[in-house]
């Protein structure tokens, strides 16, 4: 563990948080803050390295980092099945007043992927002091992003019961229907499962104070979308493309990408220009 890096707890006492704080490693007073915001599952597995090495060189160049572990994830308490966006939204909420508590910046900024996305974005009406929204390969449509669960899902399954012999298996035409439980080893409440088909394109707002930057693969035609209702309703959204070989249920395998250099320079060239 670097020595500007240190775990600390926080929030109240019956939702308590874990997290890391990463102090900017310069004597001056920190230009800018930034709130880390993991994705869901199985994919915060697959991030967990890229945001802690981008937390270390974003440190080295004056950022104050807080990174930490929503309720019922991670090394916060709880289990998973203890876990929903509301709530997830709030502990967001709480890391925001935690990095304000912890360091005097100048400008507050959430660095957000995947579902962790859709949370800030939700978030961040109630944060008015937020400068700016870095929205990475975000999810804006629930239903979709159920689906892509379920399928990832079996498959995983299908790989770890792996049989060359598949006579016994049959397919499960009611999984597109059936209620969702569990997604690649983590566990999903009656609540989260109602919660994540909710999630629309056209009830995510960034709002008027907090610019977005979003970065997503050309192909991403749902994220382009979004944002191009956004940029059409005036709102300060910027589409940035960003193609890279990270594959978000994938296991972080040798031949698996786990930080990719171009992902940490775009993220990390952001504090070079003004807000």
């Amino acid at each position: 563990m670097t020595m500007s890096m240190r775990p600390i707890v926080f929030g109240p006492l019956q939702r308590r948080l874990f997290g890391f704080f990463h102090a900017p490693q310069k004597t001056t007073p920190a230009r800018a803050g930034l709130v880390m915001c993991y994705p869901f599952g199985h994919e915060a597995t697959r991030a967990h390295r890229l945001y802690r090495v981008l937390a270390e060189r974003l440190a080295r160049q004056g950022v104050a980092v807080l990174r930490f572990d929503y309720f019922g994830t991670g090394d916060s308490p709880g289990g998973d099945l203890d876990g929903d966006m509301e709530g997830w939204r709030g502990d967001i909420l709480q890391a925001h007043a935690e990095l304000k508590r912890l360091a005097e910046v100048r400008s507050i900024h959430w660095l957000a992927s995947r579902l962790g996305a859709a949370l800030a974005v939700q978030a961040a009406g109630d944060a008015a002091d937020l400068d700016r929204l870095i929205l990475w390969d975000p999810i804006v449509d629930g239903p979709a992003y159920v689906k892509e669960l379920k399928v990832e899902h079996m498959e995983a399954l299908e790989l770890s019961f792996y049989a060359k012999d598949k006579s016994w298996f049959r397919a499960h035409p009611e999984r597109d229907t059936a209620p969702l439980t569990e997604a690649i080893g983590f566990g999903i409440n009656g609540k989260l499962a109602a919660q994540l088909p909710a999630v629309r394109a056209d009830a995510l707002d960034v709002p008027a104070h907090a610019a977005a930057v979003v970065f997503a693969n050309p192909a991403d035609l749902l994220a382009a979308g979004w944002c191009g209702r956004q940029q059409r309703a005036a709102q300060p959204v910027r589409l940035e493309a960003l193609v890279h070989p990270i594959v978000w249920t994938s296991d972080p395998l040798a031949d698996s990408a786990i930080v990719p250099a171009e992902v940490t320079q775009r993220l990390s060239a952001l504090f070079n220009e003004p807000t």
